[in-house]
């Protein structure tokens, strides 16, 4: 057995005492520096720790813009980087694939923190969509674009940039010079397209290398026999019970313009840079376009007079039209992990210099009241047509996502003689019902 050494205890109290002595040495010090001779409380002598900094934070923004538009979104998220440390937006450029893409992240619940919603805000995005009704400038979206991105239940879902206005591009020199007036019905629009024929020019301009050129002509003929022009054909399209039998008013109307010869030679090879060329050069009178095409003809022939007019309708009992839906609107996923900074993103897109920037990059009307963008030469024609009657792309409002690219694929095929009437309205009408059951 091990024995005890008497002598350690003593040694091990006297150790003790040493270092006790140590402490009150140093509470001595800290004493001195008391004016009242005691210790000083805890609070004054150090600070509580401060909340540690957020980490920071990544936002996505997947967008679908292109050209001067996209240039133009990075340019503001650039600054707003700059602006607001620990905040990064990344603009992802999904470009022609954002369908593709945009419908997988769908599919996983796994959308980005924003993105815009191309047109789609209430039809394709709204359960994805974050509510917008409290934000500051939310009183000031413009009341032409209102009813586009606000759902039944009256909930805003995006932040319109800007207002899609169009109808068809038109050439006024080649209507003057021939003594013609712009067209409000299509039996004007074509007893006009004769004339213009036969004093050597081109009555309507289609890219047709480009199915989504056709796609547009397609549309905007839908839009106005078949909806404008014909409220049991509009029920029918909102109740989705069309018979697409009936879809042979359209496909009358395309074949007709091809077999008058009113459609130029190349229709089917032609691509938009050809049709810009025609009009700058101030041969081509009509084009189922938007006005993108005008300022790209402007680029080719400052002193061109191309312009915008209202879609032409059936008989007089109803009003030529313009189309006025989304272009550039972005929303917020309301399953976000960074709410507050993707809103904090969204609220700086929605000042007045950014709205006015993009607005610009396209050449159309700011999405919020109160924001000026300067149009150019094309301010006269808005101007022109303020409070003219005004409806949705025909895809967005009276079909499910993906037949735009439908309406180019029969549209092709119509004016190639691929297709038919009849396959034309079977195609159109199995798309419709594949894509409205489609997840």
């Amino acid at each position: 057995m091990r024995k005890i050494n008497r002598k350690t205890p003593i040694v091990l109290l006297l150790l003790a005492m040493f270092v006790s002595a140590c402490g009150n040495g140093n509470n001595s010090a800290d004493s001195a520096s008391s004016p009242s001779g005691n210790a000083a409380p805890y609070e004054s002598s150090s600070q509580p720790p401060s909340p540690s900094a957020k980490s920071p934070v990544t936002l996505d923004f997947s967008t679908n813009a292109s050209g001067g538009t996209l240039d133009a979104f990075k340019d503001i998220a650039e600054r707003f980087n700059e602006e607001h440390e620990g905040i990064t937006v990344e603009v992802a450029e999904l470009g022609k694939d954002f369908n593709t893409l945009m419908t997988a992240k769908m599919a996983s619940n796994d959308m980005p923190d924003l993105f815009s919603t191309a047109g789609w805000s209430v039809r394709r995005f709204g359960e994805y969509l974050l509510p917008l009704n409290d934000r500051a400038w939310a009183s000031q979206v413009a009341e032409e674009i209102k009813p586009v991105v606000t759902d039944a239940g009256g909930n805003l879902l995006a932040l319109p940039m800007d207002i899609d206005i169009s109808g068809m591009v038109y050439n006024p020199s080649i209507l003057q010079e021939l003594g013609l007036s712009v067209p409000e019905t299509w039996e004007q629009f074509l007893a006009a397209c004769e004339a213009i024929k036969k004093a050597g020019y081109t009555p309507v301009a289609v890219a047709g290398k480009e199915s989504s050129d056709i796609a547009g002509l397609m549309s905007r003929v839908s839009l106005s026999l078949l909806v404008q022009s014909n409220p049991d054909y509009k029920a029918a399209f909102e109740q989705g019970s069309f018979d697409w039998n009936q879809f042979a008013a359209v496909t009358d109307f395309v074949s007709n313009l091809k077999s008058k010869g009113y459609l130029n030679a190349d229709y089917l090879t032609a691509d938009k840079a050809t049709i810009y060329s025609e009009f700058a050069k101030n041969k081509a009178a009509f084009a189922f376009q938007s006005n993108q095409t005008i300022a790209e003809i402007m680029k080719l022939n400052p002193d061109s007079r191309v312009s915008m007019m209202r879609i032409p309708v059936n008989g007089e009992s109803s009003e030529p039209f313009l189309i006025s839906g989304e272009r550039d609107s972005v929303g917020v996923w309301k399953d976000t992990k960074h709410k507050e900074e993707a809103l904090l993103f969204l609220d700086y897109l929605a000042q007045p210099d950014n709205v006015r920037k993009i607005a610009e990059a396209y050449s159309l009307p700011a999405g919020l009241s109160g924001v000026e963008a300067n149009l150019g030469a094309l301010q006269e024609t808005f101007n022109q047509y303020e409070g003219a009657a005004v409806s949705n792309h025909f895809d967005r409002q009276y079909l499910p996502n993906g037949m735009f690219t439908t309406l180019g694929t029969v549209g092709s095929g119509l004016l190639s003689g691929t297709m038919d009437a009849g396959q034309v309205f079977s195609a159109m009408s199995e798309d419709y019902t594949r894509l409205t059951n489609a997840k």
